[in-house]
């Protein structure tokens, strides 16, 4: 028993994002109206965001992805942390790896307001949300999704 402490500590300190249950990164969402992909791996897990803005200069977002429900369900946000000045031309955002079935999203616009409904489109079977083409209003500060990751207890 010892040894096994030991080693969980070693493969913890080697590897340590597959101890932790959670990951966090800074990107920059930058305008020009060119299509822009930004993902982040974790865990055999993917996140992605791809976007076209326009206006201002390129702004700090922040990305976290986490385990929870005791390992059950996978959450990824991307989020400004604070008002927008980004002229959302489109998004989509994207849950992937093995076994990730989107369950829950959110999307919220400027002053913390949740996107209407005919903002955006949803595609459970391929696990994305997606700006509506012609209805989404251009305003975004973050996007939350939230995936069963379909285990079964033994």
């Amino acid at each position: 028993m010892k040894w096994f402490v030991i080693v969980t500590i070693f493969v913890c300190n080697i590897a340590q994002d597959l101890c932790d249950d959670s990951t966090q990164d800074v990107f920059f969402v930058k305008p020009g109206g060119q299509t822009t992909v930004y993902e982040k791996e974790w865990n055999g897990f993917k996140c992605s965001f791809q976007y076209q803005a326009q206006g201002g200069t390129h702004e700090q977002w922040q990305v976290s992805m986490e385990t929870i429900d005791d390992g059950q369900s996978l959450m990824c946000t991307i989020a400004r942390g604070q008002t927008s000045y980004l002229f959302f031309e489109t998004f989509t955002m994207t849950l992937s790896g093995p076994g990730v079935k989107l369950q829950q999203f959110e999307a919220i616009k400027t002053e913390g307001k949740p996107l209407a409904e005919n903002e955006y489109k949803v595609n459970k079977k391929a696990n994305t949300l997606t700006a509506a083409p012609g209805q989404f209003k251009n305003q975004l500060e973050k996007i939350t999704l939230l995936g069963s990751l379909g285990k079964t207890e033994l």
